[in-house]
């Protein structure tokens, strides 16, 4: 225990470091949710005084979800870097040496979670030239909420590159279920113009009660029911995932 935040504090730092190193992840990681910023939500325009839009404004709606949506991808994708580490005998030279285990999956996670923060902030700061209007407390706990996320799938991702170890088949398996997750979520348009079948789909999906959520806390209302739900949710989901991590890398690094 003595050497767990020591060792944690290295790896976080050494998993920094590659990226600042190398600082086009920043661009690369953003692209996507700036694109859609940027190209879809003014299609959103439109149809934001249509009745029974859940939202003030296009952007009110939009850029919540938007920050969910690069949660879910860009941590869903943390493990593609772990595969270049197993390619690379990273990892194997990493069974002869005394550092935790437990302190190698909190450093990865930890490392994730910091670029997700900043990916955020940068996010966030682009879509107040769009309007976007925020509430701090409310911006505080979404930020909490989009840091279980991101264990979350960073976590599950990570795992899941242990046991393929092939970057084709981590991609494959990572959109077949992040694509669905997103588009049964409600970013992108409102659960309830959709046909009732995807909504009660829609029901079985944390993603949905997360983006819910996050536009709760965006717009203030902080006694809305969906913010507990989703972060009881996440806690549960954080926990699961960063249990099936610490398994998975001790058996890896044994």
């Amino acid at each position: 225990m003595n050497k767990l935040f020591p060792d944690t504090y290295l790896i976080t730092k050494h998993e920094l470091l590659l990226r600042i190193r190398n600082p086009l992840w920043i661009f690369f990681g953003l692209f996507q949710p700036i694109v859609y910023l940027v190209l879809f939500a003014p299609f959103l325009k439109s149809i934001a005084s249509v009745p029974g839009f859940p939202a003030d404004s296009a952007i009110q709606f939009f850029a919540p979800g938007l920050l969910i949506m690069n949660a879910l991808f860009n941590a869903g994708f943390a493990g593609f870097g772990l595969i270049d580490k197993l390619r690379s005998g990273f990892i194997e030279r990493l069974r002869v040496t005394p550092v935790s285990r437990l302190a190698l999956v909190l450093g990865f996670v930890l490392a994730n979670s910091i670029v997700l923060l900043i990916q955020s902030i940068i996010l966030l700061l682009a879509a107040l030239f769009f309007g976007l209007k925020i509430n701090i407390l409310g911006l505080l706990l979404l930020i909490i909420l989009l840091l279980l996320i991101g264990l979350t799938m960073a976590s599950i991702s990570y795992t899941i590159a242990l046991m393929v170890k092939d970057e084709g088949v981590l991609a494959a398996i990572t959109n077949f279920f992040t694509l669905p997750l997103m588009l049964l979520s409600g970013i992108m348009l409102p659960l309830s113009f959709a046909p009732q079948i995807l909504q009660n789909i829609a029901l079985a999906d944390p993603f949905s009660y997360a983006v819910t959520a996050s536009r709760s806390l965006m717009n203030g209302s902080l006694t809305d029911p969906s913010i507990p739900i989703a972060f009881t949710i996440f806690e549960v989901l954080t926990i699961l995932a960063l249990s099936w991590f610490i398994s998975a890398m001790r058996e890896a690094v044994a």
